[in-house]
């Protein structure tokens, strides 16, 4: 699957979690590139904010549950940023899962489906490309 149609489909999106959140989007991005699901451990396990703070918590921080995710999945961590790529990025002192688009960061913010923003490439805490 492109990128652009993937993303598409997200701009209604409503953010639910353990659906449509900062770690089921980027994992869904994998699997739609034919990957397998790096959230495999903990789809499912979580449908509130407070479940996925716990989870993340549990993990040591979002990147380092990223990293288990995706050594599961067999996805290799990356240094430079490429269209389609995966990271654990730094939003005004929080970390969210992203997608790269080539230009800007998509993510899923609290009130809506879809955002975009670009950062400094200091802000990228983790990278994998599926």
């Amino acid at each position: 699957m492109m990128l652009g149609p993937y993303l598409e489909e997200l701009l209604g999106a409503r953010r639910q979690a353990g659906i449509h959140d900062c770690c089921t989007f980027p994992a869904n991005w994998a699997i739609a590139c034919g990957r397998p699901d790096p959230m495999q451990r903990w789809r499912g396990t979580y449908l509130t904010d407070e479940e996925a703070e716990r989870m993340i918590g549990d993990a040591g921080d979002l990147a380092l549950l990223f990293e288990v995710g995706m050594d599961d999945a067999g996805i290799r961590e990356v240094s430079e940023p490429e269209c389609g790529d995966i990271g654990v990025v730094d939003l005004l002192g929080h970390q969210a899962g992203a997608i790269f688009t080539g230009r800007r960061w998509a993510f899923v913010p609290a009130t809506r489906g879809l955002g975009f923003v670009s950062l400094d490439p200091g802000a990228v805490v983790r990278l994998w490309r599926p």
